[in-house]
């Protein structure tokens, strides 16, 4: 809880975002959630969306792109050259599409999309396909809400997949090769070289590791859970199906004293209570009714404005 900021909320958006390298993304609301637990402000400014870790979409510092996208991207492309093949995308095609795409930038996801349906490629998952993998061989990200260039970055790593081994211990750590080859998506093989020694992260953990005790919700695909494999050290074993339910979805869980409690669900009000949300809770041990009560208070607030 140190390490990701959940012990002492400081900071905004960006702060946040820095810390964890990335933040899930595929709707922006998942990446407000993990911010509003760990920073003071919610401000988001100078960040973007772009196809990173695991190849999913995360919300990265802007400065960050483009040696992430280098890094991970074309490893994540060829993981999806199977389904791109079933899907209809030829390379003929996808040089084709991967150059319309750029030529009409900036843009956005519907203006592309009907931009590959131009050039012909099917209709359905086909044409996400064709932008995520422009997006992954580092033509394209998404920046305020539209798609456009990835900018160069201010500098580049040396050694990539060794800085991405360092961001990732300074936000998660201490942390396995095998968590961090999950999480990132890299080869156990790579992981393995890329991660730093972690003496000194663990001896420093002993010394300051007991979390603040009281509640926190926790949103989807969470980093406090996404950023591992063995997710043992929150959620007992026994309760793991009840959090990840098919595939890598995760849903929002209740933190009581660092320990996965239950999960919950938000449900917005009508009439008189319109805009005001409300908290269903699922728990297998005991929440503290007070410490809930504060956490459903801060979500009605408007924290990712402040």
């Amino acid at each position: 809880m140190k390490a990701q900021g959940l012990s002492s909320p400081s900071g905004d958006g960006l702060a946040v975002v820095r810390r964890l390298v990335g933040l899930q993304a595929q709707d922006h609301w998942i990446a407000q959630y993990a911010v509003r637990t760990r920073a003071r402000s919610g401000r988001l400014a100078d960040v973007g969306i772009a196809w990173t870790m695991r190849g999913t979409l995360h919300l990265v510092a802007a400065e960050d792109l483009h040696w992430l996208v280098d890094l991970l991207g074309p490893r994540h492309a060829a993981g999806y050259a199977g389904r791109r093949a079933r899907l209809g995308l030829t390379d003929a095609l996808l040089r084709t599409g991967v150059r319309a795409l750029v030529d009409r930038l900036p843009a956005t996801r519907d203006e592309l999309l009907a931009v590959a349906a131009e050039v012909g490629v099917p209709a359905g998952q086909a044409r996400a396909h064709l932008l995520a993998y422009a997006g992954m061989t580092g033509e394209l990200c998404q920046i305020d809400g539209e798609f456009r260039r990835i900018p160069a970055g201010r500098k580049v790593p040396d050694d990539l997949a060794g800085e991405l081994g360092r961001r990732y211990l300074t936000g998660y750590g201490p942390a396995s090769a095998e968590d961090f080859a999950a999480w990132s998506g890299l080869p156990l093989t790579v992981a393995r070289k890329a991660l730093p020694d972690q003496a000194s992260t663990k001896d420093s953990a002993k010394d300051d590791a007991s979390p603040v005790p009281g509640v926190k919700l926790l949103g989807h695909f969470d980093p406090y859970l996404l950023g591992y494999r063995d997710r043992t050290f929150a959620l007992p074993a026994a309760y793991a199906g009840k959090v990840q339910r098919g595939g890598g979805f995760l849903q929002p869980v209740v933190l009581v004293d660092g320990m996965v409690a239950g999960t919950w669900t938000r449900t917005q009000g009508t009439g008189r209570r319109k805009g005001e949300m409300t908290v269903s809770v699922d728990a297998w041990a005991d929440v503290p009714a007070a410490g809930l009560a504060a956490e459903v208070e801060d979500l009605n607030r408007d924290w990712w404005r402040s």
